[in-house]
C-alpha cells in the first residue's frame, strides 16, 4: 500500500496546503501510512493522532476531526476494515477509495520544468471513438488545465517531459490506447508555440 500511491499525494502530506478537505486527507494518510484498524478505536486514537501529526499538511486535525472523517470515510465505501494473513486487522482503501484518490492524484498534478529547455516539443496525438466521449473530452479538459498548446483539435504540444503524466491520465479515463506522444525536434513557425510557453 506505500508505494502503491504517486509522489504527488505524499508531496502533498509533506505540505502545509489546506487544499483538501479534511476526510479527502485522512484517506491520503491511511493509503500511504498503512495504519493498522487498531490505532484507530478509540481507546487507542492517540496513536492514529500520531500518525496524522507526521505529515505536515494532517498535523491541524484534532482527535475528533480524524475519528469523525474516518467514520465517514467507511460510511462512503472508502475504506473498510480487513484481516491479513496474519489476522491483524487493518484499514484497506476500496476500489472505489483508490479512485477518488486517483482523481486527487490528477487534480494536484504538475508537470516539472527542467532549469533548461532540450528543444524538443512533446506532440500528444488521439483519435477517440465516439462512444468515450467523456473519456476525449476529459482529457482535452486536463491538457488545458496542464497548459498544453492546442495544435490542432487532437493534437496538444508541450516543451518538456510529460509522458508519464499524459499516460496516467489517458489511463484513468479509459482512452489510454487511443493516444499516442511523439517527441518532436523541429516546428514550422514555431513563434506561437515560444510566446505561449514563455521560451527563450
Amino acid at each position: 500500500m506505500k508505494n502503491k500511491y504517486s509522489s504527488r499525494i505524499r508531496e502533498f502530506l509533506d505540505s502545509k496546503t489546506r487544499k483538501a478537505q479534511i476526510a479527502q486527507v485522512v484517506l491520503c494518510v491511511i493509503a500511504v501510512a498503512s495504519i493498522p484498524a487498531l490505532v484507530l478505536i478509540a481507546a487507542a486514537m492517540g496513536n492514529a493522532v500520531q500518525v496524522f501529526r507526521q505529515f505536515k499538511s494532517s498535523k491541524h486535525l484534532s482527535k475528533e476531526q480524524i475519528r469523525n472523517s474516518i467514520n465517514h470515510l467507511r460510511k462512503q465505501n472508502l475504506i473498510e476494515y480487513v484481516s491479513d494473513k496474519n489476522g491483524k486487522t487493518i484499514v484497506k482503501i476500496t476500489k472505489k477509495g483508490d479512485t477518488k484518490l486517483k482523481v486527487f492524484d490528477i487534480e494536484l498534478m504538475k508537470i516539472n520544468k527542467p532549469k533548461k529547455w532540450d528543444g524538443k516539443w512533446r506532440l500528444v496525438m488521439f483519435d477517440i471513438p465516439m462512444r468515450f466521449t467523456k473519456g476525449r473530452e476529459a482529457l482535452r479538459f486536463h491538457l488545458k488545465e496542464l497548459n498544453f498548446f492546442q495544435f490542432q483539435k487532437s493534437a496538444w504540444i508541450y516543451p518538456y517531459p510529460c509522458e508519464d503524466e499524459i499516460i496516467f491520465i489517458a489511463d484513468f479515463f479509459g482512452v489510454e490506447k487511443c493516444v499516442e506522444i511523439l517527441v518532436v525536434e523541429n516546428i514550422l513557425r514555431d513563434e506561437k508555440l515560444g510566446k505561449h510557453f514563455h521560451l527563450p
